[in-house]
């Protein structure tokens, strides 16, 4: 073996195991530019916790979020905590997207992902990630979803992303490995 051979050789054609940890802080980007979207009306009313929804349109620095069967592929929200007040905070653990009512509440919503299905950026232009495909390079694989904990040590080499209410955790990989 050639000493430039042996520069190149990367252990077997194995990814970096930093990759993992980029594409998953990419995912994580993807949802707090979701956050950025902190000021926004709801059309309808009286969405409670636990209940999903889809962004289904902007207008000016608001988006039209609707509430929609969690097996949809465009449901990609669910309402994690209604809080009272529209300047309330959502909790400070996990990354939520907060949308503000026309009244006096606040919606802290988190990704709607399912076990065993990919995920990857929405390309509508409202942000956030949609059930896809298992290609590219911002797409990840939900593989577990662990309900009631938000504890990631369950998921492998801990890659996941965790919400405590409702106590939930999404382990994630990159969807093409």
């Amino acid at each position: 073996m050639s000493s430039d051979d042996a520069r190149n050789d990367t252990g077997g054609g194995k990814p970096a195991p930093n990759r993992k940890v980029i594409v998953i802080a990419a995912v994580a980007v993807v949802v707090l530019a979701i956050a950025g979207y902190a000021v926004y009306a709801l059309t309808g009313s009286g969405t409670a916790a636990g209940e999903c929804v889809r962004i289904t349109g902007a207008d000016g620095d608001k988006l039209a979020v609707t509430p929609d069967d969690c097996g949809a592929d465009l449901a990609n929200f669910r309402v994690g905590k209604v809080v009272d007040g529209a300047d309330a905070p959502c909790p400070e653990e996990g990354v939520y997207t907060e949308a503000r009512g026309s009244g006096s509440s606040t919606l802290c919503l988190l990704p709607n992902m399912v076990e065993g299905a990919c995920y990857g950026p929405d390309d509508r232009g409202f942000g956030g990630l949609v059930r896809s495909g298992c290609t590219g390079e911002a797409t990840i694989k939900v593989t577990k979803v662990i309900e009631g904990s938000t504890d990631t040590s369950g998921c492998p080499d801990g890659a996941g992303m965790s919400y405590p209410e409702p106590p939930i955790t999404f382990c994630v990989v990159p969807a093409d490995l």
